[in-house]
């Protein structure tokens, strides 16, 4: 059997469960492994949200949840032993933004995957699959985003997501911070008004900081869309799949924005280096364009 943990916010989990369908496609007895209650703050600030977004059911294994539990009585050094013991052994890698292909060696005949598997070549077989499970929910739409939807499928448009908040703490310093400047999302607008130079374009700005974005970004013919916060955030990313073209930020929430865009000739920028330290990484398909 192959349990693959769900982590983290939103777009963390959508790259983990595409990886859990990537195991299914291989033939595998794949599920994911929800070791907190729906609402834990361990899933980002909105919880886990799969079930709730997207037309998919993801049971649990009640029973591994139960021995996770037990096993926060020990130290951390320990539990990769005591998983053992029930004859689970952990597969995880170095770095969430690398591909690594031997993770499908399958080495035991049961495993439990730690990661993020933030690549699209993490789910290579499975695109299909992950395009007909990550369709969303859209009588949760809110009246707002249908009339915003309307806009967006009615004109050239080009979604430009700016992330801040949490980006700015001192956890991301080194990582994702000052990777997205104001220098990169001048030089992606250039790009996009290039190659589309005989349509009139028109931006809509997702971002958590608005009144910085407004100050700072000189684009004509920007809507913000600042409706949608709290539990409502995974309707920009909704939105920003709506749009003709993308400008993402090194963020797997716009990523998936990105990605489930069905527009066939779609233009997607995003930043050259997805975390600072990493001069290469898998992060972005090989048809987008980084800068």
């Amino acid at each position: 059997m192959k349990y693959v943990t769900i982590t983290g916010g939103l777009g963390n989990q959508m790259f983990i469960y595409a990886f859990c369908l990537e195991l299914q496609k291989r033939g595998k007895n794949a599920c994911l492994f929800i070791p907190f209650k729906n609402n834990s703050r361990r899933y980002g600030h909105q919880g886990y949200e799969l079930e709730k977004l997207f037309n998919v059911l993801t049971p649990n294994s009640f029973w591994l949840e139960s021995y996770s539990q037990f096993l926060r009585f020990f130290p951390k050094k320990y539990r990769e032993k005591l998983y053992k013991l029930i004859d689970i052994h952990i597969v995880k890698v170095a770095e969430n933004f690398i591909f690594y292909p031997e993770v499908f060696d399958f080495k035991h005949k049961n495993e439990l995957f730690r990661g993020t598997w933030q690549s699209e070549s993490f789910f290579e077989n499975a695109k299909n699959e992950v395009r007909n499970a990550f369709i969303f929910n859209e009588d949760l739409l809110s009246a707002e985003t249908r009339k915003l939807k309307t806009e967006i499928t009615a004109s050239n448009s080009v979604s430009i997501h700016v992330r801040r908040g949490d980006y700015l703490s001192a956890q991301y310093a080194n990582g994702f911070a000052g990777i997205c400047t104001l220098d990169y999302y001048q030089k992606a607008v250039e790009t996009i008004t290039e190659k589309r130079q005989n349509q009139v374009l028109k931006f809509f700005i997702f971002t958590d900081d608005a009144e910085w974005v407004q100050q700072n970004f000189n684009i004509e013919n920007a809507v913000y869309v600042t409706n949608n916060t709290g539990v409502d955030s995974w309707q920009d990313m909704y939105l920003m799949s709506c749009c003709k073209d993308n400008i993402i930020a090194n963020s797997s929430f716009s990523w998936w924005g990105a990605w489930l865009n069905a527009n066939p000739i779609k233009i997607v920028i995003a930043p050259e280096r997805w975390w600072r330290s990493f001069e290469k990484d898998d992060v972005v398909p090989h048809e987008w364009i980084r800068i």
